[in-house]
């Protein structure tokens, strides 16, 4: 049986719940996490503590130390970052990590799981509502024009290196009103948890 490591943001936090019962019978499911977890602040992850998966940077720092103390041997990484990424200082603008070492972050991804025997699964960054978001946080602001801009940088170094893409950007904004989606500045109700582990779920058993 395939081992699956996930390494995302919160949001595949929320809705790895779902897709490692539905996953059960196919795939043995395994994620970034530690004794920290529980009490984690999902706004404020950290690269080699709790289950956040955090910006771009962090990812690469913990898969590095996974690779060079051999500790990574899943057959598959289901794979997402870009919510982090993207805040921005309310006061100044600034991003947490500027566009061009977003994409820079990738590709030494990418160069830096390329010798192991494992396929990479990207998931992207799914949509965030302006209003909702900038009612609920003070402390840094989002922009879904952000996360288009890269969702389409991760989407163009992912098609180059011949790695697969799970569109939960889209399918997630199908699914109905903002107002409706979420349960507070960006995480989903149960429901539409549910229904993107299921839209994963579907990818994975069909390819």
């Amino acid at each position: 049986m395939d081992k699956m490591f996930v390494l995302g943001d919160s949001i595949s936090i929320d809705y790895g719940v779902y897709l490692e019962k539905m996953l059960e019978s196919e795939l043995m499911y395994d994620r970034k996490k530690d004794q920290y977890a529980i009490n984690e602040n999902q706004d404020l992850p950290n690269a080699m503590r709790g289950a956040n998966g955090g910006d771009s940077g962090m990812v690469l720092q913990y898969l590095s130390y996974l690779v060079s103390n051999r500790l990574f041997n899943h057959s598959i990484l289901l794979l997402n970052c870009g919510l982090h990424d993207i805040k921005r200082n309310p006061s100044t603008g600034e991003l947490q990590v500027p566009l061009e070492q977003y994409e820079a972050n990738l590709q030494d991804i990418l160069q830096l799981m390329q010798p192991l025997p494992v396929r990479i699964i990207w998931v992207r960054t799914t949509p965030v509502d302006d209003a909702i978001h900038e009612e609920q946080i003070k402390k840094f602001v989002r922009y879904n024009r952000d996360v288009i801009h890269y969702n389409e940088v991760a989407d163009r170094i992912m098609e180059a290196a011949g790695v697969k893409t799970i569109d939960l950007y889209r399918f997630t904004q199908k699914l109905g009103d903002s107002k409706m989606l979420f349960c507070d500045h960006v995480h989903y109700v149960p429901q539409i948890q549910k229904q993107q582990a299921a839209f994963i779920a579907g990818y994975l058993h069909n390819n």
